[in-house]
Formats: C-alpha cells, sequence, structure tokens
C-alpha cells in the first residue's frame, strides 16, 4: 500500500508528530458530514508512519505488534510541539578561537588524566556505567539512549584509548566492563525493540573490538568472538530493509504468508533445559528434560548434558540454544556437539521430526449437549467450503464427540495433510451431513497478551505489559498485568527478544501450559493460540484528508475491493461495525485484521453510506534482491539515519577484519551493501551552497522544491558529513576514494564553527514541552554532534594521513581543550550527562598524536596530577 499524506519527521532521535498535514492533497468532504475534532495530542504520542512501515506492513503484520499490544504512546516519545522556540536566553555560541598556540603537552596530558580519573569514579561496583538524566528532552528516550551497556561501551573504550595513564587501575575496570557486557549478552537483556538499541549494539561491538585487539590471551579473544557474534546477530535484526522494516524482519513476513501448504515448518529437537542464572550461565546449556519419542531421546542425550554447540556455533545457555531452535525446520539436519560429566563426549547430527499440527480452521462453543457448535472460521480454514456456522459436530474420525474437550483430542493428533471426516447435524431439522477435511498446516499463533518493551531485572521471562482482553487465550486464563511470564509449554521464557523469535514457533489451537510469576507466587493456566493476523492486501491505496479521515485515492484493478464496489474518493466511516471517523480510530480497527478474513466497510460516498464487503486476500512477501537500509533509532522510524548506519557500517567492518568470526563476512556481505547503498542515497549536492556535496539526516530531509533547506544545507551537515564518507570510503564498493574524504575533511574544516554554535544548546522547543535537540534556526545542528563529529574527522583524518591528518589534530587538540568544563569534564549537556561528553572527549584526545600521549610517569603521581601538578617526571 503506498501512502504519501503524512509529514513524519526524525529530529535527534525523537519521533516528530506534525499535526501540519499537508493540503495538496485535499479530499472533498461529504456536504453533510459532521466535523471531525482532531484527535487529542496523548493519542498521537506514536505518529503513525505512514508508508508501508504503519500499515499493514511492518507493523500491525508483525508478531512484535501483538506481542507488545502496540498502542499510541508505548514508546514514551511525545510529538514535538508545533509552536517551535528556543530556551529562554539562549544565544549562539561564537565560533571557537583556534588562532592560538597549541596546548602544552602537559596541559593536555593533565587534562587527560583528569578525565580517565573521573570515569574510573563513575564505574558501578558490576563493573558498568550508567547515567540518570534530568535533562529538558524525554527522559525516558534519552536514557534509553545511554542506557548501561551503551554508557559501559563509551566509557570503557575512553579508557582503553588511554590506557598509559594509569594501567594498574584501568585494566581491571575494562575487564569488568567487558564482563558485564558479556553477562548483558549472555543473558539476553540487550533488548532490541526499544529506542536507540541500534547504538548498544553499535556501541558494543566498538568495544568489544578494541578490547580484542589489544589481548594476546586466547581464551578471552574466543569469548569476545562468541559475544561479538551475538551482537552482530542482533544489529542484523535491526537493520531496516528498504526503509520499511527491519531486513529480518521482512524475510519472517515471507516465511509467514508461505506456511499453509507443502512448506517447511518450525520444529524441535525435543530438550527442556535450565535457564541461565547469575550463577550458572556459561559452560554449555544443561539438559533438565527429555521429551520422550522426540529427535533428542533418540539421538541417546540424557538429563545432565550439556549442549555446547549447535551448527557450528557456540552455546553457552539456554538463550543460545533456544534462539537457534526457533529456526529450526522439520525434516532438517542439525548437528549437535554435546558434553557429558564423566565421560562419552558426542558430536551428531540429528534429525528432526515434523511436528507441526494440522489445522482445521474451527471456532466451537460447547453447544447444548448434542456436541460442540461451529460458530465461526479461523482464517484460511480448510473447512470452511465444507461445514456451515451452527453445524453439530456429533463424531470426527469415528470417533463420538460430546464436548469440546474430546474435538481438541482428536485435533491434538491431526498431523498437516491428514484427511479428518467430520460427521455434523445441520439446519432446524438436524440433517446428518458427513464431510472430509485435509488439514493444512497451523498457522502461527498467539495467546492475546502485551508485553513491556524493556526489563531491566536480572530475572528470566517478560512482563505483561496491559489487562490482556478477557476473551483472548490469556485473558480467559486469568494473566494479568505485571505478570512474568517464564515458561511456555517445554519452552523457559529467557526475554524479550528470545520470545519474539520464540512467537515464530507457536501453533495456532495448540494448548500449551503457560507458566507465570505474580507477586511471588508461581501459577499456570492451559492456553491455546489463537491465530497470528495474517498479512493482507487491501487492494486500495488510502490517503488522509484534512480532517483526519482516511480515504481512497486508488483501487486496484481486478482486485478484491474493486470487485466488491469500492471507488475513489470513497471514505471509510466504519470497520466490521466500529466506527472510524478519524484516522486513530480506523488505524486500531485495521491493525485487526487479517488476510483470508470477510471485512465490511462502510464507506461515505457523497451524502450515501454504502456497505464494502470482501474477503482480504493474502499480501505476498518476497526476498528483494535490491536492498537499501541501514539502522534506525527504533524500526517504528520507517528511515534509517546516515549517522547511526554509518556508524554501525564501522562497528561491522572492524569487526569482520579482525575476528575471523566463522561465516561472519558471508553474513555481512549483503547487509553491508544494502547500508552503503543508503548512505549513498542521502548524498545530495547543496545547490545552495555551490553544489558541494552532503550527507542528508534521512531521506525525508531532503525537500525537492527547495523551499524548506533546514535539513539540505551543507552547514548543517558537519556532525554527520565524515562518518558517512569514511563509512563508503572503507566499504570500497561505491566508488569513494581518499580523495572525496579528504575534500569531507577541508570542507568540515570552513564549517566547524558551525557546530561550535548549538554546543550548548539544549533543545528546541517551548521549555518544559520537551523538544528536539536539533536546531532548525542553525542548519538543524544538534549538541551532540559537536563531539561526534569531531572524533570521526579524527578518524577520517587518520585515513587521509599526512597534512590533512596534521591540520585535523591540531583543530581538534585545540578545540576539545577548550571546551573544558571547570571541573574538567567535557560537555556536560543535560540530556546526555558528564559521562557522555567525557568519555567522548577522551575518544577524540585518544586519537590525537602529540608528546601527551606518552610520558604519564609512576602511577602513584595520579593523585597529584589529578590535583593539578603535572610534571611527568615526579
Amino acid at each position: 500500500m503506498k501512502l504519501g499524506w503524512m509529514l513524519l519527521a526524525m529530529f535527534g532521535g525523537l519521533l516528530v508528530f506534525s499535526a501540519s498535514l499537508s493540503t495538496d492533497k485535499v479530499q472533498p468532504l461529504p456536504e453533510k458530514s459532521e466535523p471531525v475534532a482532531a484527535a487529542p495530542q496523548s493519542d498521537v504520542a506514536l505518529p503513525p508512519s505512514v508508508n508501508d512501515a504503519l500499515l499493514a506492513d511492518s507493523v500491525r503484520n508483525t508478531p512484535m505488534a501483538i506481542l507488545l499490544d502496540i498502542q499510541p504512546g508505548s514508546s514514551g516519545v511525545q510529538p514535538m510541539q508545533q509552536d517551535r522556540s528556543l530556551p529562554a536566553g539562549w544565544k549562539p555560541d561564537p565560533p571557537l578561537n583556534l588562532s592560538g598556540p597549541m596546548p602544552s603537552d602537559e596541559e593536555v596530558r593533565a587534562a587527560i588524566v583528569k578525565g580517565v580519573n573521573y570515569v574510573l569514579d563513575q564505574q558501578n561496583e558490576n563493573g558498568s556505567w550508567d547515567v540518570e538524566l534530568t535533562g529538558t528532552l524525554l527522559s525516558q528516550t534519552a536514557d534509553q539512549a545511554v542506557d548501561a551497556i551503551a554508557a559501559t561501551s563509551l566509557a570503557g573504550y575512553a579508557l582503553r584509548r588511554h590506557i598509559k595513564v594509569d594501567p594498574g587501575r584501568i585494566e581491571p575496570a575494562i575487564n569488568k566492563a567487558a564482563l558485564f557486557v558479556f553477562d548483558r549478552v549472555y543473558r539476553g537483556k540487550l533488548p532490541q525493540n526499544v529506542w536507540y538499541a541500534n547504538w548498544r549494539y553499535t556501541l558494543g561491538l566498538k568495544f568489544l573490538h578494541q578490547e580484542y585487539i589489544n589481548t594476546t590471551d586466547e581464551d578471552y579473544q574466543g569469548e569476545i568472538k562468541a559475544v561479538c557474534r551475538r551482537l552482530v546477530t542482533g544489529l542484523l535484526k535491526l537493520q531496516l530493509s528498504n526503509s520499511e522494516a527491519p531486513a529480518l524482519e521482512r524475510k519472517r513476513r515471507t516465511r509467514i504468508s508461505s506456511r499453509f501448504r507443502d512448506s517447511a515448518m518450525p520444529s524441535q529437537l525435543g530438550v527442556v533445559l535450565a535457564p541461565p542464572t547469575d550463577e550458572e550461565y556459561r559452560g554449555g546449556a544443561r539438559v533438565t528434560g527429555v521429551l520422550p519419542g522426540s529427535a533428542a531421546e533418540k539421538t541417546g542425550i540424557k538429563v545432565g548434558d550439556r549442549i555446547v554447540e549447535t551448527e557450528g556455533l557456540r552455546v553457552e545457555n539456554a538463550l543460545d540454544y533456544y534462539m537457534q531452535e526457533t529456526g529450526f525446520l522439520g525434516g532438517q539436519k542439525i548437528n549437535i556437539k554435546v558434553k557429558r560429566d564423566g565421560g562419552g563426549d558426542f558430536k551428531k547430527d540429528v534429525q528432526l521430526a515434523q511436528i507441526w499440527p494440522g489445522y482445521l480452521g474451527i471456532k466451537v462453543n460447547p453447544g447444548f449437549g448434542g456436541g460442540p457448535v461451529i460458530e465461526g472460521f479461523l482464517p484460511f480454514s480448510p473447512a470452511k467450503e465444507k461445514l456451515e456456522i451452527g453445524d453439530v459436530i456429533y463424531e470426527a474420525d469415528g470417533k463420538e464427540i460430546k464436548k469440546i474437550e474430546d474435538l481438541r483430542e482428536i485435533e491434538r493428533a491431526i498431523e498437516p495433510g491428514d484427511k479428518v471426516r467430520l460427521k455434523v447435524l445441520r439446519g432446524e431439522k438436524q440433517r446428518k451431513n458427513s464431510e472430509s477435511i485435509e488439514a493444512i498446516g497451523a498457522p502461527e499463533g498467539w495467546f492475546g497478551f502485551g508485553i513491556e518493551e524493556e526489563d531491566k531485572g536480572d530475572d528470566n521471562g517478560v512482563v505483561v505489559a496491559g489487562d490482556p482482553h478477557p476473551s483472548s487465550p490469556a485473558g480467559a486464563a486469568g494473566l494479568q498485568e505485571g505478570d512474568r511470564v517464564t515458561w511456555i509449554g517445554d519452552t523457559p521464557i529467557l526475554g524479550l527478544d528470545h520470545l519474539y523469535d520464540f512467537a515464530g514457533t507457536v501453533a495456532a489451537g495448540r494448548p500449551y501450559v503457560v507458566k507465570w510469576v505474580r507477586d511471588g507466587e508461581e501459577m499456570q493456566g492451559e492456553m491455546a493460540a489463537d491465530p497470528t493476523p495474517q498479512p493482507f492486501e487491501l487492494t486500495c491505496d488510502v490517503d488522509l484528508n484534512n480532517r483526519l479521515q482516511v480515504f481512497v485515492t486508488e483501487v486496484t484493478k481486478g482486485g478484491a475491493a474493486e470487485k466488491a464496489g469500492m471507488k475513489r474518493n470513497d471514505i471509510f466511516a466504519q470497520i466490521n461495525g466500529v466506527v472510524t471517523p478519524t484516522l486513530f480510530e480506523w488505524r486500531r480497527e485495521y491493525w485487526k485484521l487479517s488476510a483470508g478474513q470477510m471485512v465490511t466497510f462502510v464507506m461515505l460516498r457523497g451524502n450515501k453510506e454504502v456497505e464494502v464487503t470482501y474477503e482480504l486476500p493474502k499480501a505476498v512477501f518476497t526476498e528483494e534482491l535490491d536492498e537499501e537500509g541501514g539502522w534506525a533509532y527504533y524500526p517504528e522510524m520507517g528511515e534509517s539515519p546516515s549517522f547511526s548506519t554509518a556508524a554501525a557500517v564501522l562497528a561491522l567492518i572492524d569487526v569482520d577484519n579482525d575476528l575471523d568470526i566463522k561465516g561472519m563476512r558471508r553474513a555481512l556481505k549483503d547487509p553491508l551493501k544494502a547500508a552503503g547503498k543508503l548512505i549513498e542515497s542521502l548524498r545530495i549536492e547543496d545547490s545552495g551552497n555551490g553544489g558541494q556535496e552532503t550527507y542528508v539526516y534521512r531521506a525525508g530531509s531532503v525537500d525537492p522544491t527547495g523551499k524548506n533547506r533546514a535539513g539540505m544545507d551543507v552547514k548543517g551537515c558537519q556532525g554527520r558529513n565524515s562518518i558517512c564518507e569514511l563509512a563508503l570510503v572503507r566499504l570500497g564498493s561505491f566508488g569513494r576514494r581518499s580523495g572525496d574524504l579528504k575534500k569531507m575533511i577541508s570542507q568540515w574544516t570552513k564549517y566547524r564553527g558551525e557546530l561550535d554554535a548549538v554546543k550548548r544548546m539544549e533543545y528546541y522547543a517551548p521549555p518544559n514541552r520537551g523538544g528536539s535537540p536539533h536546531n532548525f534556526d542553525r542548519n538543524f545542528n544538534a549538541a551532540y554532534y559537536w563531539m561526534y563529529g569531531h572524533y570521526h574527522t579524527m578518524l577520517a583524518a587518520h585515513e587521509v594521513g599526512g597534512k590533512t591528518f596534521d591540520e585535523i589534530n591540531e583543530i581538534c587538540t585545540k578545540a576539545v581543550m577548550l571546551v573544558r568544563e571547570n571541573d574538567g569534564t567535557w560537555l556536560g549537556h543535560p540530556s546526555f550527562g558528564k559521562l557522555c561528553g567525557t568519555s567522548l572527549a577522551l575518544w577524540i584526545l585518544g586519537e590525537s598524536e602529540g608528546g601527551w600521549r606518552d610520558g604519564y610517569g609512576d602511577p602513584t603521581t595520579q593523585e597529584k596530577k589529578d590535583s593539578g601538578e603535572t610534571d611527568p617526571a615526579k
């Protein structure tokens, strides 16, 4: 579905919903329709991304939409207000005066020492760094941006670059930091579906890559490789595909759309594994149970064994194994390595059985004693053409059926392709009918409960967000808001990311015993999953008029909507009996629809209401050979910023080049190509500044009319131009060379003062009402661009070398020294804190060259150095 009706701007990682909708396409309103009031501001906290990403493509039709029970406001990000203004009293800073002499080696050395000591003093007992923010930006969003993983990686990397200051203190601190990251990764505590998740993975990789190249301990290197492989996998799951949905989510949708007949279905080895704990989360996944008749039992796996490798990939704990198992298919051969106490270790190929259940798609109620009564058909039911609503089932495959449980017992044994003979009583005269139904593979299912996006606790499981609807399987079983779901069937649930993948292995109609914890008490209930809504095609394009009403712009020729009588300019008034006067009501009902479902739309056509009824056809998703996509602050964005994509590319290239992880180069080939194409697509020529090349923030920053230049002016791109150019140069396949990088560095030198102007600006919006860190009166520049722009220009200058590096080395060293705070820290911006600012300043100085990089003397002099005595000879 192609939609072009809403302005969606991303300012500094904050979703911004503009209430000023385009009026270029104003659809005529019915003459007698009543005015429709705009939804209150709180209703649009999660703005609809009205390209393919919103409407049934990347949000509604993903399992995460069901798991998270997405509603407006779930991300915690409030829209920026229309009345843009700057904080009271704020004025741009003048450009730094860099004409003076270089600071002395002693001055820079002392500054580094003080910064290092500040960072060391902020480390927590568990090895992490974290930041409590009180800035004027939304605290939840800002806190997610610099969570413990991101902050620990920032600080750890900064300390590694300055190990010479005090090896005796820094080395243990970095080791504790690395172990903290290991623990979070092994325990599955890096959720992907939260804001800024991309930075957790990108910075984590950057930090651990640095640790890898600075150790000769082969065991430690092996540990780092195992963790980095997990981080790379997570980062690739976050990559957007053609600015629409995460690339792996596209593959998931392709799989969902094909899972009906004659397709490979999920399977399991048949082991129950011990969930990881603080005391036991490495050394292999310990087997606590083996399911009777399973492939595991036939292979000889026993309780107490530890699975240490699957398909050539190291397994540290149950999470590692279960994340792999979610991709296993019936009929597949997998290779596993098992360790057994007392000897008897083995490595074997195991054939997985076809265990996915068959599906009739019949919805029944208990009836009145004669047998279950058919009250409806689930999507893609093979029984729909032969049975009728109201039929009473009294026999199945020769067995008498008196109650629903009898029918469920028959259904449990059905496999895809089985022919099931059902005998029913039909109509008022209760005539006997006998029909043979061929079962199909069950669609994926879910239980109807949402999940909190981020769980910072250490317990396994996931926390239920909101009370499930009473009619859902979860609601009927008694699940409540705040419960921690710990098991589904024979599988322990080990976090949000595990559940996200595990959801694809839940079969609709199959009963599962679900376990949860409430106020310390363990509880459980049986739930039969409802079918997951299947991707569908609406077969018409829609847009929005100036009253926020959804209307039809085009009807697909020969499609289901046209055949049912849908016409251009029809306005949606109802969906299946629910009034949808504006986008906000329409969207909620739209998300509930599924392929194979009969839907009735009431459309306003002139002064009349017209009913349009048709079955929603299944959407067919295919793997696109020509991908273009990068990394956004959150998949909801629907567009990938150039800056965050380039940062991920550089981290992945480093890992690929140096860590020698099995299969990594092959796994990264297409994602890196797609990311490079995305970055390249965001390079434009700034016609207002002599046609200079520059990299815009995102595709939506480009105004084809040239009227809105806020995101296109080269003066506003100096926080990201160097990193984008550097990423393409290092990719090596986009025709960008050292000469292009040198030009971009020269441009940065010319316009660097623009970064000085906003380095202390907190936000751009009315006081106390949230806003954006980007200043639209200063070419979209932001405070955080100051540090990042200087750091990545230093990296780019290293790439070019020679006089270019000498010039940038002097500029950046002078600039960093000039912006120190009185307490020796850097850029204590209230929206990202002193720790981030100081760590990034140490990143910049860590790339510098000069006499200050050595000569720190005996570490016992650090206390003196910190107090201002800088003589390295003491």
